[in-house]
This record gives structure tokens, sequence and C-alpha cells, in this order.
């Protein structure tokens, strides 16, 4: 479409045109002829600019909220070339960001820097090409194919301490421990000085030449459950993600001294035990759609099972402790309640909005 300055240029081309035919003199003919030719310059310099053109998008995978990372674009080869392109990218979660090429014929990678905002499995199936020529006096764009994917994981915080319910974070020992006791076989391994006679696996023996011993599972206490509430009308959006940057906190807090992460959330059949990075994988596809209250969704979890729950209604929390499961209650800083929760003997940490939430749990 033409831009504003071409509404100008064809007045001005008018203007010379009817010189030129009051006159009768030749250069001016030739000065209005250039000027149409500019102008037809123009036109086919931003349709050809504005035609598909290969592009390809890479960029990392994963990053943490607040990252700065690095979007390579891949554009080209292309014949005829093209002149003066923009590439427009908006990455949902990340800042948008846009490239200038003022020529494209072999194959090149720009490049673009840009911030991850907001948590979450992000895909896009597109980038914006526009261009104005090498005139600027008209304007093209079109939507091309480029999909692509980006898990943006919640920010965390390395605690000092969390009280854990059930125990003392400090009394947390290390999983598994190198002398193993219990009734499950983990494996074999050699045979060391001190070892129990008894558990000589004699056919692995036979086999290896050397004397080698059954290893068994330690018989571990479960961790605490991470109780994600996601009802919508529990909390809003900016305090949501909050609650899912203290539960990245929390599970950082406990796999750090070797135990695994229980967590749960409404739309899970129970518990779902991971490591450190699945931990922070499900936290970042989660979603505020639930339907169900904590009471509910933990329904099915043994008397005495430990849970920390992060809801933004601190009504829902007495009703677990009448269950039997010991409870701490990690709250939005809009929800109330928190004082009457400390008064049933419910630790309760409240993140505060605008403060950084391992200041807000390590208090």
């Amino acid at each position: 479409m033409p831009t504003r300055d071409a509404a100008a240029f064809a007045v001005l081309t008018l203007l010379l045109l009817f010189v030129a035919v009051n006159l009768q003199a030749g250069w001016v003919y030739a000065v209005d002829a250039l000027l149409v030719g500019f102008a037809v310059a123009g036109w086919l310099s931003t349709f050809l600019a504005a035609r598909p053109l290969p592009v390809y998008r890479r960029m990392p995978p994963e990053v943490f909220e607040g990252d700065r990372l690095t979007v390579h674009l891949s554009v080209g080869p292309v014949s005829p070339p093209r002149f003066f392109v923009r590439l427009g990218d908006a990455v949902p979660g990340l800042d948008p960001g846009e490239v200038f090429l003022s020529l494209v014929r072999e194959q090149t990678v720009v490049t673009y820097e840009t911030v991850a905002r907001r948590r979450g499995v992000h895909r896009v199936d597109a980038l914006d090409v526009r261009s104005e020529g090498i005139t600027g006096l008209f304007r093209a764009r079109r939507r091309l194919a480029c999909p692509g994917a980006i898990t943006v994981l919640p920010r965390y915080a390395v605690l000092g301490r969390f009280p854990l319910p059930g125990r003392r974070g400090l009394e947390l020992r290390p999983y598994p421990q190198p002398t193993r006791t219990g009734t499950d076989v983990a494996g074999v391994r050699e045979f060391r000085d001190g070892d129990d006679p008894t558990r000589i696996h004699w056919r692995s023996t036979a086999r290896r030449g050397h004397l080698v011993v059954r290893e068994y599972e330690r018989e571990v206490e479960p961790s605490a459950v991470l109780l994600i509430d996601t009802r919508p009308d529990s909390v809003d959006p900016e305090g949501f993600d909050d609650l899912l940057r203290a539960a990245a906190s929390v599970a950082h807090y406990v796999t750090r001294r070797g135990q695994p992460v229980r967590i749960l959330a409404d739309g899970v059949s129970g518990p779902v035990t991971v490591g450190w990075m699945e931990a922070l994988r499900f936290l970042a596809a989660v979603e505020r759609d639930g339907g169900r209250t904590p009471f509910e969704v933990c329904a099915a979890l043994p008397e005495g099972t430990p849970v920390v729950v992060f809801t933004g209604e601190a009504d829902a929390v007495p009703a677990l402790t009448s269950r039997g499961l010991p409870v701490v209650a990690v709250l939005a800083g809009s929800a109330p309640g928190g004082l009457l929760l400390e008064a049933l003997g419910v630790p309760v940490r409240v993140l505060r909005r605008g403060e950084e939430v391992g200041a807000c749990l390590d208090s």
C-alpha cells in the first residue's frame, strides 16, 4: 500500500506533467518520466521484498524468566535478490525483536537479543516480513511460516532454610546413601571390607572372578508433596506466577539435599516424583485452569503425607489439616488469613507483592 510520502510524490509528478504539457519543454517531460520510473522501481522492489522467502529460527529450547537470550534467524538464499527487508519476530513469552537486511541474496544469519518475560511453554508459528522497497513510497507486509517453541522456566531463589512439614529442613539426609539397607535389590557391586558375607552374589562372583555383593535400596521416608492450587478464582495471574516461583524455590531446596520432588496439581492423577529439571519443566507447563480445591486434589494421599500447599486462599488450608496431613502454607500476597493459620499451628509464608520470593520464603 502507498505511504504518506507517496501521496506527496504523486502530486509533484502530476504538477510537473501539467507544466510539461503547457510549456511543451522536453526536459520537463524527461524529469517527469524519471519520477514515474522511480515510483515504479519502488513498487516493484517492495512487491518483490514481501514475497515468500525461506526463514528459519534457532533459539535455546529452555531459558529462565529474566534471562537474556539470542535468537538466530537464517534467511535465504533467494532469487531475485530482495532489498530493504525487515523481519519482525514476536515469540510468546519473549520481548519482540526486529532485524533489518539491506540485501538478501545468499543465505544470511542475523540475530537479535531479547529477554524471557513470561513463564510457560510457548509456541510460535510465523513471523512478519515487511518492506518499503528502495524508495519508501510503498509498504508491504506478509506472514511467513516459521514454527518454533521455547520453554520459559520459572525463576527460583536459593533458600537457606524452609520449614518442611513433618521434619526439620536440616534433618534431610542425602538420597541415596552409599550404604543401602532394605528389601529391594538395587544392583551388585564389588565386595568391600565390612560387607555382610550373606549378601555375596555367588553367580556374579563366579562370572566376574572376584567377590560381588548385592546392594539394596535404602528405605526413604517420602519427601513432602508440593501441592499447586490452579483454580483461576483463587489467585490472579501475577500472584499465580509468584506461587510457581516459590514452588520452584522449594523444589530446589529439597533436591539440593538429595531428595526427589513430588508435585501435585489438578489434572494429575497422583503426585509426580521428579528431579530438579523435571520439576522446573512441570511448573513451567502448569496453567491456572484447575477446577478442584486442594482438598479434593489430594484426596488420595495417605494420612500423614507432608504437604506444602501453594494457594491464594488461606481458607483452603484447614481442610487439609483436618485429614491428618502435616501442612506448610505458602500464600499469595493478597490472601488474608495467614495469622489464623499460624494460630492453628500451620507454618505460613506469605509472598508479598513487589518483594523477592526468596526473601519472603526465608523470613
